[in-house]
């Protein structure tokens, strides 16, 4: 295979740190707004492209998937 072949599968093989964007997310939040975001993320009433536009508007850079993945997080230690 090529070299853009074996980058690509090398990036690919990455899995993105949740754990570093919640973090990150938790920090830019501050305390009272994280709780709120846990909430959101806990209520299936609320979209994970609604809560993705509200965070993007407080000036914070994250993908819809890093939302989803922190969500489904999130979802599953409230379960535990």
């Amino acid at each position: 295979m090529g070299e853009l072949f074996d980058a690509i599968k090398l990036e690919a093989a990455k899995r993105p740190n949740v754990a570093r964007t919640e973090e990150r997310l938790e920090k830019h939040l501050g305390k009272e707004r994280w709780k709120d975001f846990q909430k959101a993320c806990l209520d299936p009433t609320i979209s994970t492209s609604v809560i993705l536009r509200v965070v993007k508007s407080t000036g914070f850079s994250v993908s819809h998937s890093a939302v989803a993945r922190v969500r489904t997080d999130l979802i599953k230690a409230e379960k535990q």
